[in-house]
């Protein structure tokens, strides 16, 4: 029997300390050192302590121990007793989980609002990427052409002086209206784009256009030049709705305005 009451208060003592272990890690997670964990959970067990009894139970350095009680009680987790000798306490564990569930909750809010902020400035930069892209050459910008002409379902706007200059292009034109698909161009054109045009089955006017010039495909897909994309190395590539909208609506206006 007696050897028994020993073995289970050897498990006890190891229960204990593991718990204490467990504690103290726990204690760290609030930004307190060791002995810092040590100390409050010291005061917690055995109540309102002096330094040297809390000394001899946290087990720390007799040369720390003033600093530790100090900065303990400057971040609130400690307060002292006037009287000789001088007397500390731990605050009550549940206001001081309590306290800081609230400074984490504010901190994480804060993070959130933070970067909600930032994913939602890096969404509007990606969409913007997603819908405008640079085309540089005359090589590239042609084939970017060719490309979303042969996507066209329904309609094809083209404004621009002489904006089919090459056979492959002309080629890509002809495909989309034998699939169904409207063709209509705005422009100065010379004799050679009108014969093309005519080839081409499109419906096209006369247009003294001397800025911009755009091919604009089924309402969602538009090249967008300073100039004539065919002799001009820069172009911009766009599938933004609001932009392609203006461009179409500016189109239908002056198409509208010259049928009459």
């Amino acid at each position: 029997m007696l050897e028994y009451k020993r073995f289970m208060k050897k498990i006890e003592k190891i229960m204990d300390k593991m718990i204490s272990q467990k504690f103290i890690e726990q204690l760290r997670l609030f930004n307190l050192t060791e002995y810092e964990s040590k100390t409050y959970l010291a005061l917690v067990v055995q109540g309102p302590s002096t330094v040297k009894e809390i000394r001899e139970v946290a087990d720390i350095p007799y040369s720390r121990e003033y600093d530790i009680l100090q900065s303990l009680e400057s971040r609130g987790f400690v307060e002292s007793q006037p009287g000789r000798p001088k007397r500390f306490k731990a605050v009550d564990p549940e206001k001081i989980l309590q306290r800081e569930l609230r400074k984490r909750k504010k901190a994480v809010d804060t993070l959130l609002e933070f970067t909600t902020s930032i994913k939602k400035n890096q969404f509007i930069s990606n969409e913007m990427e997603n819908f405008i892209w640079t085309l540089k050459g005359r090589k590239k910008i042609r084939e970017k052409m060719a490309e979303v002409i042969d996507s066209a379902k329904e309609e094809i706007l083209i404004i621009g002086r002489n904006p089919i200059p090459t056979t492959e292009l002309e080629e890509a034109l002809k495909r989309a209206a034998d699939r169904g698909v409207k063709v209509k161009a705005l422009g100065m054109f010379e004799e050679q784009t009108k014969n093309a045009l005519e080839r081409i089955g499109a419906e096209f006017h006369p247009f003294n256009h001397d800025h911009s010039r755009f091919i604009l495909v089924d309402d969602e897909e538009l090249i967008l030049a300073s100039d004539d994309p065919a002799d001009y190395p820069f172009a911009l590539y766009n599938r933004n709705k609001s932009c392609i909208n203006l461009y179409q609506n500016y189109f239908k206006h002056i198409w509208e305005e010259i049928g009459r």
